[in-house]
């Protein structure tokens, strides 16, 4: 196999990276990786990581859940899944892993002095995330060097990388995002024709990561049988290896952390029984059951837009290289000016091997009512190696004259890719005033042991474990010793409890509640509810701002609108 020129090296791991490094924080949907992989850095696995720990803090209810630390003991479970399982529960494999890979990286910088602070920690996690990432679109773009040529390479890793969805969340602990370095892998060795380890791969990613990857792995091994490019018998030994193989890693670990918080309060429907496969059991729960229509129910036509957004100028090389593939199939006319065998090799080799999975995997998903982008992203590199197979044809096309338009029409649509991806990147950075709130604490003179406590909003926008940065690291072991930078002072308590009595002035008053951060102030600092016997409550200290939205109009056809989007308040006694 060939070896990739420098600059496209550097691309590949350079690109990924500054989209970490510029929006360093997470969402609410990465914090259960997130949250696990920190538990990991922190605690490590010694059974007293998992057991249960008492500590005392002071609160005014003496019998109210309404505290933090509530009541006058709490029990402290410290790997955060016991506390906040989540919405469904997942698979602890994929942190677990990258949390171990991230460990010696994580204890270098706090040896060499690069990390400062526990952010820095989380910065590094999500690092190493895209860094499997961009390892794993080299390996498809070698296969694709060797397969169809330098020119479809080079521009199947430069569509892929300028365009905004993929590079963004390639350093993001999203599920999809740990699998995807794991189906990219898989598509390249399907593609060298190392079609069992590709399937048993997929089928294992698929088993334990993401499952509605089957509706991609079965129709694919289905095809590779139907196409002669594999047997039924080894299409089904690669599944069993992989599903099988798999189950057998992820369940006893599963088990072993889920069975003692099942069923939970948060998760009423899920039993120990439920920790063997959690993918299957949140399956279940998710779309038989129905519960995934919970978050919102979209249009049929959903996923044909949001392939349109995530390909952006990339859309009109991938239908335009179909088309073209296929009106060369039918002429059969080599000497034609618009002849290109390796547009015809590559087109048709991708589209028959990848294309029933494909249309199978969007297909099925489109008859779900709740779909999101990121379950039908394991098809954009697929589509990727038809944009580069198309735009490489149409850079060197045969005639002079009509070399000049295509390169420029090239150029305009990476152009128009690059414009998107600018503007996409530019707002999302805005778009996580949760993550901000550590950096602001920082600027206030909080004292030692004050209560600050964090309603959803904040959690849902960037604040994790990682951005409580004054939190005590008194459980830590051994490996978060080395880990994590030294423990920053001084100490303070957070708060994650959902207790509905800490959403209003005078519970979270009553619990002792040092600080809150909230995104509805108003109702905290004005109003009879803001009052405590004639005196206000909370007073409204530093504030946040962020994205509002993006609409149309305005002098450039969009307009951005910035806001406040969290206050912090302090306690007035």
């Amino acid at each position: 196999m060939p070896t990739l020129p420098i600059w496209l090296a550097l691309l590949l791991v350079g690109v990924p990276a500054a989209h970490v490094l510029i929006a360093p924080y997470t969402k609410v949907e990465e914090s259960f990786t997130i949250h696990a992989a920190y538990d990991v850095l922190r605690y490590g696995f010694a059974p007293r990581a998992l057991e249960m720990q008492s500590l005392t803090y002071r609160c005014s209810l003496p019998s109210s859940t309404a505290c933090f630390t509530s009541s006058r003991a709490r029990v402290d479970h410290q790997w955060d899944h016991r506390t906040f399982p989540g919405a469904v529960p997942r698979s602890f494999l994929p942190p677990i892993l990258l949390a171990v890979v991230s460990w010696p990286v994580a204890a270098l910088a706090n040896l060499g002095g690069i990390t400062r602070t526990s952010v820095d920690v989380q910065v590094l996690v999500r690092l190493v995330l895209a860094f499997a990432f961009s390892a794993s679109y080299a390996h498809l773009a070698r296969t694709i060097w060797t397969r169809y040529g330098p020119s479809t390479a080079k521009l199947f890793v430069i569509i892929s990388l300028i365009q905004f969805h993929v590079p963004y969340y390639a350093g993001r602990t999203l599920p999809n995002f740990t699998a995807l370095p794991f189906v990219v892998l898989a598509v390249s060795l399907v593609l060298r024709g190392r079609n069992f380890a590709g399937i048993a791969l997929m089928t294992a990613v698929a088993t334990v990561v993401r499952l509605e990857l089957a509706l991609f792995v079965v129709p694919l091994a289905l095809n590779l049988v139907i196409i002669r490019r594999m047997s039924l018998l080894s299409a089904l030994a690669a599944g069993v290896v992989g599903g099988v193989g798999s189950l057998l890693v992820a369940a006893p670990i599963d088990y072993t952390l889920w069975a003692p918080v099942l069923p939970h309060e948060s998760l009423p429907g899920f039993t120990p029984t439920s920790a063997l496969w959690p993918e299957l059991s949140a399956m279940i729960f998710n779309v038989v059951d129905g519960h995934a229509d919970e978050w919102g129910v979209m249009h049929a036509t959903f996923y044909a837009t949001s392939l349109g957004k995530m390909l952006a100028g990339a859309l009109p090389l991938v239908n335009g290289g179909i088309l073209w593939a296929i009106v060369l199939a039918i002429t059969g006319n080599k000497d034609s000016v618009i002849s290109d065998t390796n547009l015809q090799r590559c087109v048709g080799e991708v589209s028959r091997v990848f294309g029933p999975p494909v249309v199978a995997l969007v297909g099925c998903l489109t008859t779900v009512g709740h779909k999101e982008w990121r379950f039908i992203v394991y098809v954009m590199p697929i589509l990727n190696i038809l944009a580069g197979s198309t735009a490489s044809a149409l850079w060197y096309i045969p005639h002079r004259a009509g070399r000049v338009v295509t390169r420029l029409g090239v150029l305009a649509l990476l152009a128009i890719t690059l414009a998107v991806t600018a503007f996409s990147t530019y707002v999302s950075t805005a778009n996580y005033p949760g993550g901000q709130v550590w950096t602001t604490l920082n600027t206030l003179a909080i004292p030692e042991g004050s209560t600050i406590h964090f309603p959803s909003y904040p959690l849902q926008t960037g604040a994790t474990l990682f951005t409580f940065t004054h939190a005590s690291a008194a459980a830590s072991g051994t490996s978060g010793a080395l880990a994590f930078p030294a423990q920053q002072s001084p100490t303070w308590v957070y708060s994650k409890n959902e207790d509905v009595a800490l959403l209003t002035p005078a519970g979270a008053w009553a619990a002792d509640i040092d600080y809150v951060i909230t995104h509805n102030a108003a109702s905290w600092i004005s109003g009879h509810k803001a009052y405590r016997n004639g005196e206000l409550m909370w007073t409204e200290v530093a504030n946040i701002g962020g994205l509002n939205g993006v609409r149309r109009g305005g002098k450039y056809f969009l307009e951005v609108a910035w806001g406040k989007k969290l206050s912090i308040l302090k306690r007035v006694d």
